[in-house]
């Protein structure tokens, strides 16, 4: 990999400028800089050519006639943020948190490839990702090596040629994460194999180790695993620091973990280079709401960790781990200028913000708006008006049922019910249907809603559509109406649709700028709190009903799954 774009011409002009014999671009004049390599707050100006820092010091020379001056008197200049573990499909697409979170402060990211290499079209991959890296926003990629729920044509997406051919891409830099660690942790030969290519190919590989202790981190850590965002304890993310692994601390919609996790950044831990901060793909409320990195940031602040070790996470470290400290992660001469204007430094999200040598953002709105490459195309419609879901689809069963009953938004319980005259209340009919309706796998679902006419859901893990109701009628009427609006989440009561979101890119991503997502996804919360819902997070209850390796009990394309014995509990049906 390379640890730097700079060519020769890049070198003489940029030493030009810091010899003040050339002319800066730009010259940020009168402000303070975080120098994130030695922990200090300075006074010092910040010259800019070729999109690039080429100076930082009280020196003049290298303003010149054509040279723009900015008066940042009296600001505080940061680096630009970089989420080192970002899902950028959480209902908006790449390019649509690219412009909510820039000017937040947030100017790369390592980014999930799932939804590129399961749902886009196979022949345009690799340019799918290339053309999202060549953003204004500095897109990196970590690559599955595998699926998150069982798939019929997982053996092809994930074929290990295909997967060696992309993990030689420039912006792929590492792979991952790893939801199946326990097949990693007993030595599963495909598994092992694929994480030993990755590490021959000078990628990292990120992991996935929720409740995992220190004896079975041991094996994880033995098997090739670079680091872990999954600890919930101060304990955990010590355990794992321990262990060799960098350790990602996480606070989102979902999981609000800063202030449990931010004990372990105390005393050396804090300033060790291999804690990082990380928002794990927060819905779109989230990041309208409180923001994205400078949302993290703010929190790592409240919960007590030392300002400048939270700024180090959430740049300098991120960018050493992935091998482009010499590109982003500081403000330094020859590393591009991706810079926030700050108030003051208890104060993440920024005044201004410099993209590429440029101002991009301004009181938080951009003002040099991203065009977006020519890459929703590459995501056939799956779901078309082809067939229709009829009502005996959604019929409940009768006598011994098993219910995935909810925990909390994403754990779920085994339930064994006996059924007579229907479920209880409470209790709704559970499908996940192909998108073709050639199968239906079935079940029951308890502890998330009071009542439920019918909901359809094609945001799932599981590559199929989950439709979940206490009316047969109304749940086909919300999967036909699904099915019209190319995907997406479709709410019918009595007849009549009551609440619905298109997400055409896929059947999981809406073109929708993100202010207008996170409304709709508001009104899709307040709906079903109105129906007794009583979790944290609506989209990734529905999201996450198939995904294999949460327990106990998932419905995926193969049927019932149980998670922790890894088998089909209820084949699906044939259709």
């Amino acid at each position: 990999m390379r640890r730097t774009t700079r060519t020769a011409e890049d070198l003489r002009a940029l030493a030009a400028v810091a010899r003040g014999e050339a002319p800066a671009d730009l010259y940020l004049a009168g402000g303070r800089v975080l120098n994130v390599y030695s922990g200090e707050v300075l006074e010092a100006n910040v010259a800019v050519a070729r999109g690039r820092v080429a100076y930082v010091g009280r020196r003049r020379t290298m303003v010149g006639e054509q040279t723009t001056v900015l008066d940042v008197t009296g600001r505080l200049l940061v680096p630009g943020y970089f989420d080192p573990h970002c899902h950028p499909g959480a209902m908006y697409t790449p390019v649509t948190l690219a412009e909510a979170v820039l000017p937040r402060g947030t100017v790369a990211a390592v980014a999930d490839t799932l939804f590129p290499l399961v749902y886009a079209d196979p022949a345009r991959l690799e340019q799918v990702l290339q053309d999202l890296s060549r953003l204004p926003f500095h897109y990196y990629w970590f690559l599955r090596l595998h699926a998150q729920a069982p798939l019929p044509q997982e053996a092809e997406r994930f074929a290990p040629d295909r997967l060696d051919r992309l993990l030689h891409l420039e912006p792929v830099r590492t792979a991952g994460e790893v939801t199946r660690w326990p097949l990693l942790h007993a030595g599963d030969p495909r598994l092992t194999e694929l994480v030993a290519a990755v590490l021959a190919a000078g990628r990292r590989v990120e992991g996935h180790a929720p409740g995992v202790g220190w004896e079975r981190l041991q094996a994880l850590v033995a098997a090739g695993v670079s680091s872990d965002h999954e600890a919930i304890t101060a304990e955990q993310a010590l355990d794992r620091l321990r262990a060799g692994l960098y350790v990602m601390l996480r606070h989102s919609s979902l999981r609000g973990d800063l202030p449990a996790l931010a004990g372990v950044a105390s005393v050396a831990r804090a300033f060790s280079g291999r804690l990082m901060l990380t928002p794990d793909g927060p819905d779109a409320t989230f990041i309208a709401d409180h923001g994205y990195m400078d949302a993290v940031i703010r929190q790592a602040l409240l919960a007590g960790v030392d300002p400048v070790a939270a700024y180090q996470m959430a740049t300098l470290n991120p960018a050493t781990y992935y091998g482009l400290d010499e590109e982003l992660g500081g403000i330094a001469p020859g590393r591009l200028a991706d810079l926030n204007v700050l108030v003051d430094l208890r104060d993440p999200t920024p005044e201004r913000v410099i993209a590429g040598g440029r101002l991009v953002a301004e009181e938080g709105r951009l003002t040099a708006p991203i065009e977006a490459p020519e890459w929703v195309s590459a995501f056939p419609r799956r779901y078309a008006p082809t067939w229709r879901p009829d009502p005996s689809l959604f019929a409940p069963p009768r006598g011994a049922a098993i219910a995935l009953h909810l925990q909390n938004a994403v754990i779920t319980r085994r339930r064994d019910l006996t059924l007579s005259d229907g479920p209880p209340p409470g209790v709704q009919v559970l499908t996940l249907l192909a998108p073709d309706g050639r199968w239906v796998a079935r079940a029951l679902l308890s502890g998330f809603a009071d009542r439920l006419g019918g909901l359809a859901c094609t945001y799932t893990v599981g590559g199929g559509m989950a439709v979940a109701g206490d009316d047969p009628h109304d749940m086909a009427a919300a999967a036909r109406r699904t099915l019209e609006l190319g995907g997406g989440v479709v709410a019918v009561e009595d007849g009549q649709v009551r609440f619905e979101l298109p997400l055409p890119i896929g059947g999981l991503m809406s073109p929708e700028p993100l202010h207008r997502l996170a409304a709709r996804v508001r009104e899709l919360g307040a709906f079903l709190r109105a129906r007794g819902y009583r979790h944290e997070d609506p989209t990734y209850t529905l999201f996450f009903l198939s995904f294999d390796s949460l327990p106990d009990l998932r419905l995926t394309a193969l049927g019932i799954w149980d998670a922790r014995a890894g088998r089909v509990l209820v084949p699906r049906e044939e259709r």
